[in-house]
């Protein structure tokens, strides 16, 4: 029983800490990252691309498309020193938070996409199920927004039912890194920016 609770516990963490994360950003953020969060504002809903994705993020053969979601939401990013000289500091991704929706104008919510990254599915056809994955290939295709990605499921990870292989996240707007403010007075703090993708869900051929 040990472990489903830790798992139980550690979402609950997530969220929790996710939450403040987002009030924090609500309350504190100052003239530095004004401009870029107001040009993350913009952002619009993705458009039909799906015969315009890079072969590089091709799903392999032996899969085939089971859901085509829409999610909208922010990417979360922290000040923090940089790794290869410490003196120095950049904005470091600390995961999305994002609502995963049936249709492109953002209604008939169905899920959840968080750190990990992590997908939850409340409705639908991986319901009550929740995927992990990792990225195997990115691909820029708007120099304004957050890359185009191919991502595979880790089974240790993701719950024992779930249906997924692989996920694309294809016709990203926004969610870019602060472009300025990523200094030692600054360190620690957290910026929200907007972003929103299509994620093209795959599951095994039977």
């Amino acid at each position: 029983m040990k472990q489903p609770i830790r798992k139980i516990i550690n979402t609950m963490m997530q969220t929790a800490v996710f939450a403040l994360i987002i009030t924090g950003c609500q309350k504190t953020q100052t003239s530095l990252r004004n401009s870029s969060l107001n040009e993350a504002n913009t952002v619009r809903a993705p458009v039909q691309c799906a015969g315009n994705i890079p072969a590089i993020l091709n799903v392999p053969k032996g899969n085939k498309l089971a859901s085509q979601l829409y999610a909208t939401g922010v990417q979360i990013y922290q000040v923090q020193p940089s790794t290869a000289d410490p003196a120095t500091f950049k904005w470091v991704l600390v995961g999305p938070l994002a609502t995963l929706y049936v249709n492109e104008d953002y209604t008939n919510p169905v899920g959840n996409h968080y750190a990990g990254p992590t997908w939850e599915f409340k409705k639908g056809f991986n319901k009550g199920e929740k995927i992990v994955a990792k990225k195997t290939q990115e691909a820029s295709v708007d120099a304004t927004a957050v890359p185009w990605l191919l991502l595979t499921a880790v089974d240790s990870l993701s719950s024992a039912n779930n249906k997924v292989t692989f996920v694309q996240r294809v016709c990203t707007t926004g969610g870019l890194a602060p472009t300025s403010g990523a200094d030692e007075a600054h360190l620690g703090l957290y910026d929200s920016i907007p972003y929103t993708a299509t994620y093209l869900f795959y599951t095994a051929k039977h």
